[in-house]
């Protein structure tokens, strides 16, 4: 008996996945919304200008998708080397500031994690991609790495103080004992957001709540303290144990420990090339463009709709903002589009071909709207995550909302116009 093809499997979980994820945000937002007595039906047939599209996909099509995707796998590891180095100076810049604690080393620490950050969402396109193209195992271990490195949203007060609780975090609990083995241990025990690892708990760590952006942490909760009172003489407490020391050490932890996670995924990645070149080469030129616009539309979908944009549109703000500490979700979300415009424009075959051009050549419809789309939804996502606050009332909630919908219009417009040439093979 034939295998399944682990593709299609894991291919059709994620679609099953998103589509009941959308379901459930939008019976939160309507109320009279029954999943369980509203069944949705899902057409898995190949839609009829689909069809026709496969019917004309002629050979130089092929040809030109086959040298395309040989292309974007070195961009792939273009980038995945720029994060390894991007990631090697943040450990720099944290371990620079940890030598001395000052406003200026923090700022030169925050910069480098912002360049570190940006340049692992440039990457964001690319998972989406390799989930396509790796046998399923690989696949599903890619995401549980990518949980360890940008984990979002986190639970603040499981790291360290938070308002007027100035005793709370795994910094302020000694019982905790801060090793790499243990925050492992400790990442996601209870729950997804109470996390140990990763980019947004270094954030955390550098900026503090900074919930008006202009409150940022002190440099001086990361001056080591090498004296004991004599009350915690008395009780027992050790030096290791103070919190700015215990601070110290844990964002000393996290960094490297960032740098040793993404080195896994890149030995992941590194270690199934030979297989997915295989898996490239045997795909005909329609499955190998639905694995390119597919992973495109599984980026938009997944990352700016299911996990942002329609649980801002329920009013759920603290857990639809990846970066709410340093005040850079925009700079992510611009990211993940430049990675989309990338591919599209950027990725060339020796001849000079780009995959905007091999749409385009199927689709005369896709460069008049696709751009247009492209272009207004980054305007709208930047803009609104720029100065998207928690509305103090109807008005500015009424506000918030339109603007939020505006956007998951113009994303869901691109998702359908890449929809339009995505040829799925059965």
């Amino acid at each position: 008996m034939q295998m399944p093809d682990p593709i299609v499997i894991l291919t059709t979980f994620r679609k099953q996945t998103s589509l009941r994820i959308l379901l459930a945000c939008f019976c939160a937002i309507l109320p009279s919304c029954d999943s369980e007595t509203a069944p949705v039906a899902v057409n898995d047939s190949i839609p009829a200008a689909t069809q026709n599209t496969a019917q004309e996909f002629k050979p130089e099509l092929t040809a030109g998708i086959q040298q395309l995707s040989a292309a974007y796998l070195q961009q792939i590891d273009v980038d995945f080397d720029a994060v390894s180095d991007a990631l090697s100076a943040l450990q720099t810049g944290v371990s620079d500031f940890l030598d001395n604690p000052t406003e200026a080393s923090l700022d030169s620490a925050r910069d480098a994690w912002l360049n570190a950050h940006i340049a692992y969402e440039l990457t964001a396109l690319h998972r989406y991609f390799a989930i396509r193209v790796l046998p399923d195992p690989q696949g599903l271990q890619l995401f549980q790495m990518q949980y360890q490195i940008n984990q979002w949203s986190i639970l603040p007060g499981y790291i360290d103080y938070v308002g007027d609780y100035p005793d709370s975090g795994i910094v302020n609990d000694t019982t905790v004992l801060l090793t790499t083995q243990n925050l492992r241990d400790q990442h996601g025990v209870f729950e997804v957001t109470e996390a140990t690892l990763g980019f947004h708990v270094i954030e955390y760590l550098l900026w503090g709540l900074n919930e008006n952006e202009d409150s940022p942490r002190p440099a001086s909760d990361y001056v080591a303290t090498t004296n004991l009172t004599s009350a915690q003489i008395e009780s027992g407490i050790t030096i290791e144990q103070l919190p700015s020391n215990r601070r110290r050490q844990l964002l000393s932890l996290v960094a490297d420990m960032l740098q040793t996670d993404f080195q896994s995924l890149l030995s992941l990645w590194d270690g199934n090339n030979v297989l997915v070149r295989s898996n490239l080469q045997a795909m005909d030129g329609p499955r190998l463009l639905s694995a390119m616009t597919g992973s495109m539309t599984d980026m938009l979908t997944e990352e700016l709709l299911v996990r942002s944009l329609y649980p801002l549109l329920n009013g759920e703000y603290n857990e639809s903002i990846q970066s709410p500490y340093s005040h850079a979700t925009q700079n992510a979300v611009s990211a993940q589009l430049s990675s989309l415009e990338r591919l599209l424009l950027e990725t060339r075959t020796p001849d000079g071909v780009t995959l905007d051009s091999l749409i385009s050549s199927m689709s005369q419809d896709f460069a008049d709207f696709f751009y247009q789309n492209f272009d207004s939804s980054k305007e709208c996502l930047v803009l609104l995550y720029s100065n998207l606050e928690i509305p103090a009332d109807s008005p500015a909630s009424t506000r918030a909302e339109f603007e939020i919908v505006e956007c998951i219009n113009l994303v869901s417009n691109m998702i359908d116009h890449l929809g339009q040439v995505v040829i799925v093979a059965l």
